[in-house]
Parts: C-alpha cells; structure tokens; sequence
C-alpha cells in the first residue's frame, strides 16, 4: 500500500482532524470505520486527538499535520482537554449537541464537485460552548445535531448526509446578529500567539474565564429570567455578553455588580445562594479546581465583607466560624434590643445611617469586630420570657437545661428576680451552631434537641454537652428557624453516644451517613477489613447484618479523619485545607491505589503534617 492516498482532499480552515478523516473516508466510499481499520488508524484515536493517529492521516492525505493539530481538541485525561494552547473541560469542548454555520457548510458544498458530505467541513471552533457565532457571517451557531455516542457524533460526513438538505435549502438559517465584544475577546484569546486586550480577564485561563462570565452574566439575568428556569440555547451568547461587561473591567466593577443584583433579587434575609443562584453553586461545590480559584475567592471575599453572616451559617460551602459584618437586624437579634431604636443608637455612635437615609436594616451593615465593644455596652439585663423569647427557648426545654447548668443569669440573688444578658445567651447559642450544616427540611433522622431527648428519654443538656465537647459530627441548623430552636442533631448519632447497652450500633449506609463518607467507600473499607464490624440481626428482616458497634466506630475515627471534619477541627475551608495537606505531601487513603475519596489516616498527617494530635480530639472527629 502507497504512502499517500489516490483521492484525497484539501482541508478547510480550521477543520478538525476527525471531520478531515470522514471527508476522506467518503472521497473514498468507505465508512469511516471501515476506512480507519484500513489505513491502521482507529478513528477513535482520531476523535481524542492523539498525535501519532493524526500525523499517520496526514501521511496518507498530504495534509498539513500541524494544522490538523491545531483545531483538533486532544484528550489528556480526566475529562480535560487541550486545544489551542488552553484547557478545557470535557462539557464545554464536547458537547453531545453539535453545532455549526449553515452558510460557512453551504459555501463548502458550492466549491466542491462531489457529493455534500464530502465538502461540508466541521470547524474546530464550533466545539466551544463559548463559541455561539461565526464571525465572518455573523451568523448564529446553530444545532446540526444530537447524538450521545461519540463515535456516531463524530462521523461528520454520515451526519452531514442526513442534513444536507436542510443546510442547503436555508431551512436551518437565523438572523444574523453582530458579534458582541465578548464573541471578540473569545475569538482573539484562541490565536495562541495573542496581545493582552487590556482587560482584567486576560490574565486568567480562557475556559474558567468565560466560564465565569457565562456565571456572572447568568446571575444578572436573573433579575428578568427566573434562576429556575434554563436560558434559552440561541440567547446564551447574552449570559456571557453581559458578565463580559461586568468582568473584563475589573473586580471593582464585578463587586459593584454582584452588590446591585444582592438590592434587585430576593429579599434581603435571602441567603447568597438563593440570591446569585448557580453562580455561587458552582463556584462553592463543582468548580474547585486552582484556575477557578481566583473568581471563588473573589465571590468568597465579597459575601464575606457585604453579608451579615455568623456563626451558624455557610459561606461557599463552609460553615462561617466567626462574625465579620453585622446588619442592624442580626445586631438587634443578637443584643436583644429593638431594631428601631438600636438603629438610632448606632447612628448617633457614627456606626450607621439614620433611618430613611440608608439602607433597610437588613442591609445596612457595619463592621462587627470594631463594634463589638460599643454594642456589649448596650446590652441589659432581661428577664426569663424575655431571654426564652429572644432565643426561641421553650419554658421547659429552658427549666431543664437551667437545673443542667445552663444558663445560669447574671444577676441574681434574693430580693429580686433574676437578669441575663442577652448577648452572652445569643453568643451560646452561636457556639452551638459553629460549623453546623445548612438544613432546610429536616428529613431522615434530623431532630431538634428537644425532639431527640424526649425520644431517647434523656435530658436536653446531655445532648448540649455533646455539641459543646464535638462528640457530634452532625450538627445542623434549621434555616426556618432561630436560636435553639434551630439547632438540629443527627437522632442515631445521638443515640449511638450515649455507649447504652442494648444499642445495636448503626448500619453502613447509616454510618457513612454520620462519618460524611460515600456509602461506597464505607462499604470499600468494611469489606478490606479496615473497619471494624459485628455481626447481629437485622430488627426488620431477622436476617445476620453486619452493623458498627460503638467500638467499632471508635477505631475508625482514631485512624482515619475525613476532609470535611479536619478543616472544621482547624478552622479553615476544606479547599485551603485540601492545598495545604497536598504541599505537605500527604495524600488520601488510597487501598490498592484506589480513590475513595477525600479520607486520611492519622498517622500519615502526623508523620507529614509536623502536628501530633491528642487522642481525645481523634475519636470525637
């Protein structure tokens, strides 16, 4: 067999390698399979952009390989891929749709003399999800077609078959529409060899880049299309047109976008994932990676300064460990003293605005560490309703933890009825909730603290003590509710601490729960003997079951320590925790070289982590 094909043909500009081997396949009436086993070059490895597969096709074709290169994304792994110099993920790169311009495919079928399939060519470009027009028409990108498995995706010249009329006949043209300046900056930023633009966004990787402008945009368009509802494929280009606006001026102009859109959506006790949707989803539990990182801290940084968060409440995922910004609403919950005239008095101090000149008390923030000192200043002496009231405490959930030790007023004595202070019950409760889980139904086996000592007949201060000493590893926080009455604990787990004798243990399923593992990976470490187990009767079935005794839960926590848990320990977000333990070396648990999931073994952060941790704090983790 010759080196070089009979019939070939010439590649279009920016064609990828697999749309030039389907040409090819059909100037020589074979199926694309059936010409690739042929010429000893799997179209698979073609589709994934391997190099030697792509020099073997310009061998055989006479085309340039380096210009194959250049617009064929490659596969390196990890559902991430290469193309023009850029990473990309597999979702913005190889969407099952694809698309194209109907006019660039008509202009390939009017200068070729053979058959449609073989001149309609599939540009390199057009596999961006950023990419929504082509620039030369300023026609629209367009869906060609759908197709889940990639090898029929892929074979260009069968599918370009099955819609040539249509391309040819006009029935898949839309208006045209000029290129914003985002399809601009897109469009520059894929030459390798380009100039800074001047804008904030070109130090940055493309993808995530567009990404968050995709993101942002999405955000502010939520002010006239609800968050719920998916924007429509053919005005995605204005999602990333508008956070274009916004982010290719710089973080002073996306924070003042991201404070308008905190006044326009929502109300304002609406938290910062209700208000920017998937903006802050993504960024807070999807898009982790290093090139996300400086739009994650960005949007960390702003919610931080301009939200009135707490102990008690998540930021990006992470439960929020201490208050930097107070509102005149959570300062009037927390002193216990009227909104309205607690405003008055932080606007004579210098604090605040008075009424009617700024915001609304739930947005008029000051700083809460500078004033704390002028607000314990405030605070008086209230009495028992009062402080019950103030800290949604029942009289007898209230009586109770008092004779527990709880509590305990502030001024007393005879002759008079007993005062608290308001700030130190609300502080309590705030430490109680420290690192506590966001719940908005409580579901499964959530129960409030009175709920779950009158069930297991024990008092309610056996399961503050608890909390107070981090023998719980699930605590959560009602967000309909506020103060004690929020606080939510995890039944089983409950049960389970207070070591009685006729508890049987808990179930995997039940114990991965409670560990915050995968149920896969708990069932990984059951069955290669690296937890512990015992054997007993299912209640239900009657049927041997394995279950976690007491002890045998106690062995694994004094081995191994979950991310999540660790970072809570040490007050950091699991992110910089992650970071900081993959710079110090220490890897996670792997069995047989196997990724289970974000779990370490104590011994090895000892021996890497230059820390010794006291046994008491492993087996309360």
């Amino acid at each position: 067999m010759s080196s070089r094909l009979a019939l070939t043909s010439s590649l279009a500009p920016r064609e990828t390698a697999f749309s030039f081997m389907c040409r090819l396949a059909a100037r020589n009436a074979l199926p694309v399979g059936v010409f690739g086993n042929d010429m000893d070059i799997p179209f698979s490895s073609i589709v994934v952009g391997k190099r030697d597969a792509i020099l073997r096709l310009s061998e055989i074709s006479g085309a340039s390989c380096d210009d194959l290169l250049a617009w064929t994304p490659e596969n390196t792994g990890d559902r991430e891929h290469q193309f023009r110099g850029q990473t990309f993920h597999a979702k913005a790169v190889k969407e099952t749709t694809v698309r194209g311009c109907p006019i660039c495919l008509r202009q390939d079928s009017e200068s070729a003399d053979g058959p449609p399939a073989e001149a309609m060519a599939l540009r390199g470009h057009w596999m961006l999800r950023p990419a929504t027009i082509c620039l030369h028409h300023r026609h629209p990108l367009v869906p060609l077609w759908h197709e889940a498995e990639p090898a029929r995706r892929y074979d260009t010249a069968s599918r370009f078959a099955e819609i040539a009329e249509a391309v040819l006949s006009g029935s898949l043209d839309r208006p045209l529409r000029d290129a914003s300046p985002f399809d601009l900056w897109f469009e520059t930023r894929l030459a390798i060899e380009h100039g800074s633009q001047g804008n904030w966004l070109d130090q940055f990787s493309l993808y995530p880049a567009a990404h968050f402008c995709e993101l942002l945009g999405r955000a502010a368009f939520a002010t006239k299309i609800p968050k719920w509802k998916k924007m429509p494929p053919e005005r995605l280009w204005c999602c990333f047109d508008l956070g274009y606006t916004f982010a290719s001026k710089g973080e002073e102009h996306i924070r003042d976008a991201l404070s308008q859109l905190q006044q326009l959506i929502g109300t304002p006790t609406d938290g910062p994932k209700k208000k920017f949707g998937d903006l802050y989803d993504r960024l807070a539990h999807d898009l982790t990676g290093e090139d996300y990182r400086p739009f994650r801290d960005l949007l960390r940084d702003h919610i931080a300064t301009t939200w009135p968060l707490g102990p008690g409440d998540a930021l990006m995922g992470e439960p929020v460990l201490e208050r930097r910004v107070h509102s005149v609403l959570t300062a009037a919950r927390e002193t216990g003293i009227d909104a309205r005239r607690l405003r008055k008095l932080l606007s004579e101090a210098g604090w605040v605005k008075p009424a009617g000149e700024g915001r609304e008390d739930a947005w008029e923030l000051f700083d809460a560490v500078a004033a704390a000192p002028f607000l314990q200043s405030l605070g008086s002496g209230v009495n028992a309703p009062e402080l019950r009231e103030k800290l949604s405490i029942s009289r007898s959930q209230f009586d109770l933890l008092r004779q527990d030790g709880y509590f305990a007023p502030t001024l007393g004595g005879a002759g008079h009825k007993p005062l608290w202070d308001i700030q130190a019950g609300r502080s309590f409760i705030d430490g109680l909730l420290t690192g506590a889980t966001p719940i908005y139904v409580p579901m499964h086996d959530w129960s409030d603290i009175a709920s779950a000592a009158q069930r297991l007949k024990i008092r309610p201060g056996q399961i503050v003590s608890m909390i107070e000493g981090r023998k719980l590893t699930r605590v959560g926080k009602h967000l309909g509710r506020d103060g004690y009455a929020a606080i939510l604990v995890d039944f089983a787990e409950v049960e389970r601490r207070l070591e009685r004798p006729e508890a049987k243990g808990l179930s995997i399923e039940l114990f991965a729960k409670t560990a915050g593992l995968r149920h896969r990976t708990a069932m990984r470490l059951v069955r290669d003997g690296h937890v512990p187990t015992t054997e007993g009767m299912n209640p239900k079935t009657k049927a041997k079951q394995r279950f976690l005794s007491p002890a045998d839960i106690d062995a694994f926590h004094r081995r191994f320590v979950t991310l999540r848990h660790l970072a809570a320990l040490l007050g950091l977000s699991w992110q910089s925790l992650r970071t900081i333990l993959k710079d110090a070396s220490v890897a996670p648990f792997a069995p047989d070289g196997e990724d289970i999931g974000a779990i370490f073994e104590w011994e090895v952060i000892e021996k890497l982590f230059c820390c010794r941790w006291p046994t008491p704090i492993r087996r309360v983790l």
